[in-house]
């Protein structure tokens, strides 16, 4: 049986195979993603026209806008699952596993490992810095809708994401070299650096820079080292269902969603620091976990 999660040997894994599954991917996430979304945004504005400013085509409520914006992540894990069983001839789920079934424990393990984490360095933050946070304007009603999104269409976000970072692209890069450290800053790298469009950006780019570098990298290496991308699937998730449910900004991807608090001041240094050192005490302990088990 085939256990090598990067160098996989499962289906037909040529070069230019991997290429025109790029191809086809990309179409399916920029091109068909868009127009559904696009579809979404005036079938939405046809029932509610106060929900939508069509002079400039875009959603008056960030809360409207997250719901729909979660068809491009559909909409990439549908052209990835065409292009594995079409072109490469396998299944989706060997972008998250060698073996024939998901472990759910790893996932389970790391989401709930990163989001102790997570609380934890929140906690000592609020602790330190009270007055960088304040209550955001609760209304019961659009939390729970933000809570259903975030348990429902986040982690389609998020494993959208790592199905192709840690997945397709990391088994591609494996065709080239297989080196954990080479293959690490290549898959991170460029995790990383398609995040540097984000509004988070006007905080600080240099630092902001490192803390989406930092998280591309370890989730990378875990991949690697546990040979799946279990455990990075659920701290992904983890980590964006955590800030979407308690911590909300100024300038972020998200918009104004009704968090349950308001950051009102980033320090991005004192971010990325603690991005690093959480995903290094993430490591050790999934890592750990990892050789304890086989």
């Amino acid at each position: 049986m085939d256990s090598n999660f990067v160098s996989i040997a499962k289906g037909r894994n040529t070069h230019w195979r991997y290429l025109f599954s790029l191809l086809v991917i990309l179409a399916f996430m920029l091109v068909l993603g868009t127009i559904v979304y696009v579809i979404a945004v005036l079938v939405t504005g046809l029932i509610n026209p106060n929900l939508i400013d069509f002079e400039d085509f875009v959603i008056s409520d960030p809360l409207v806008d997250f719901y729909l914006y979660h068809v491009v992540n559909i909409m990439t894990v549908l052209g990835m699952w065409i292009a594995a069983r079409t072109i490469l001839k396998r299944k989706l789920i060997s972008f998250i596993t060698p073996y024939e079934r998901i472990n759910w424990s790893k996932i389970l393990y790391g989401f709930c490992i990163a989001f102790g984490l997570f609380a934890v360095f929140a906690l000592i933050d609020y602790a330190i810095f009270p007055n960088d946070y304040l209550f955001n304007d609760f209304d019961g009603t659009r939390f729970a809708w933000l809570l259903v999104a975030c348990f429902l269409l986040v982690p389609i976000q998020t494993t959208s994401e790592e199905l192709l970072f840690r997945g397709f692209l990391l088994q591609w890069a494996g065709k080239i070299t297989k080196n954990p450290i080479l293959l690490m800053l290549i898959i991170g790298g460029i995790f990383g650096s398609l995040h540097f469009a984000n509004p988070e950006m006007e905080h600080g780019a240099f630092w902001v820079a490192i803390d989406y570098l930092a998280m591309g990298f370890i989730w990378t290496y875990i991949s690697i080292k546990t040979n799946g991308s279990e455990y990075s699937i659920g701290a992904h998730a983890a980590n964006n269902m955590f800030l979407c449910i308690f911590l909300t900004m100024e300038d972020t991807v998200v918009g104004e969603i009704p968090s349950l608090f308001v950051v009102t001041n980033v320090n991005a240094m004192l971010s990325a620091l603690t991005t690093v050192v959480t995903g290094l005490i993430f490591l050790f302990i999934v890592v750990r976990k990892h050789r304890r088990s086989c």
